[in-house]
């Protein structure tokens, strides 16, 4: 059972204890992510989350890995495109202190010039590393073409050049705007005593920051690149392609898991016994769906050698019409649903990853999903179901692909794309 109030200062608090499990993991979630960035601030939600672990007034930076490392625990944070997370998971002895490290880093974070600089090459070797690491850089520039111009299009870590820009005054100024009360989460999930960790956020998270932030923008209509290739020195070619998907609350959600699941979501799938197993021409070949609150993108990588390359495209076409053409059978969405329903089962055990759950779903749906309510979706899926978000997805459509490393052949033009 999951409890959800919120506190006098505008933050949401979501509980769930959870027996038979000895850890808690505790997160804290602001509901600003990279598409809040305006072109001058590319890069700024991930930096913040990087400062925040670089010391408070309390405690310094290795003061707050020291605290949570001595007694087993891990912390870590992650900037999406629609949020940022910084949790800590411990046994559930360590409450207080997981609650009072989270707070005083929300609060209290100095922002020094010193570490500020330093951090700054650090996440410009980070862009650096990403960039020099294909089957990453293929996504973020698939990206990029998928939504050219659109406040979600951008590389989360930022530009080599923006990064460089920051100022301590540029980024607190966003810090302020990003990081009021009223735009924060805080989640529990593990095992503890509801009174009491009600009792200690109480304590620790009483301020209240007022932001500024403004709700992200919608574009209706995106731009779409339906070809680029960068040329790399590379042993293989790692491509995307991909078309529009569906908004994260769209109501096809449930069959679009399916889609993915059967399509290259497992090594059981069509892509991964088609052309991995069957074909040998490919290492790495999965399908992916990318949902944001306005927007989705459906996509497929892979990676082949130059002399496969077109092949391998040649081959994803003939999946993704035969998909659309001759549907699936009811053996093939019984064992996706056997699948989902595994799946979720085994992550469940994780207090991380209902934490995960409970906040995710509090931000696109304002309410919890129990077990039961995600097992009725996915039993309700039908063969309709899926025919329905299959035609939404391919009918009619031309694929876009975006690739990275030496190509040789034909160029793959339009019209060899669309289904």
């Amino acid at each position: 059972m999951v409890k959800k109030y919120r506190l006098d200062n505008g933050m949401t608090v979501l509980l769930e204890p959870v027996e038979g499990v000895v850890s808690i993991s505790a997160g804290l979630w602001i509901k600003t992510g990279s598409r809040n960035e305006s072109f001058s601030q590319y890069g700024y939600a991930h930096f913040v989350e990087h400062m925040l672990f670089k010391g408070t007034a309390k405690y310094s930076a290795a003061d707050i890995a020291r605290i949570v490392d001595r007694v087993g625990g891990q912390h870590n944070a992650a900037t999406n495109r629609e949020y940022t997370c910084y949790y800590i998971n411990v046994v559930s002895e360590h409450l207080p202190m997981a609650v009072e490290v989270l707070a005083d880093m929300y609060y209290n974070s100095l922002f020094d010039n010193v570490e500020l600089g330093k951090e700054k090459k650090v996440i410009i070797e980070e862009i650096r590393m990403y960039e020099d690491t294909p089957d990453e850089f293929i996504h973020d520039l698939f990206m990029e073409c998928m939504l050219e111009g659109h406040p979600l299009s951008h590389s989360i870590l930022g530009t080599i050049q923006s990064i460089e820009g920051t100022t301590r005054e540029s980024l607190t100024g966003f810090y302020q705007d990003q990081y009021g009360t009223d735009n924060a989460i805080f989640v529990v999930s593990g095992n503890f005593d509801l009174s009491n960790a009600e009792a200690i956020i109480s304590r620790f998270f009483m301020k209240k920051i007022t932001g500024a932030a403004e709700a992200a923008p919608v574009i209706d209509a995106p731009a779409r690149v339906m070809r680029k290739h960068v040329q790399r020195d590379l042993e293989q070619v790692h491509f995307c392609m991909g078309t529009e998907g569906i908004p994260r609350n769209d109501d096809d959600r449930w069959p679009m898991y399916i889609l993915s699941t059967i399509f290259g979501g497992s090594m059981s799938s069509r892509l991964f016994q088609n052309i991995r197993e069957k074909e040998g021409i490919s290492y790495s070949i999965y399908s992916f769906h990318s949902s944001y609150r306005d927007h989705g993108i459906f996509g497929i990588y892979c990676a082949t050698s130059p002399e496969t390359y077109g092949r391998a495209v040649e081959l994803i076409i003939k999946e993704c019409r035969d998909l659309l053409e001759k549907g699936i059978t009811e053996q093939e969405l019984a064992d996706a649903k056997s699948f989902m329903i595994g799946n979720l089962a085994l992550s469940l055990e994780s207090t991380e990853v209902r934490m995960g759950h409970l906040a995710k779903n509090e931000i696109i749906f304002q309410r919890s999903f129990s077990y039961e309510d995600i097992l009725h979706c996915i039993n309700n899926i039908s063969l309709d179901d899926f025919s329905k978000i299959s035609k939404k997805l391919f009918h009619d459509k031309t694929l876009s692909l975006v690739s990275v490393g030496e190509v040789s052949g034909p160029d793959m033009k339009s019209e060899k794309l669309r289904l």
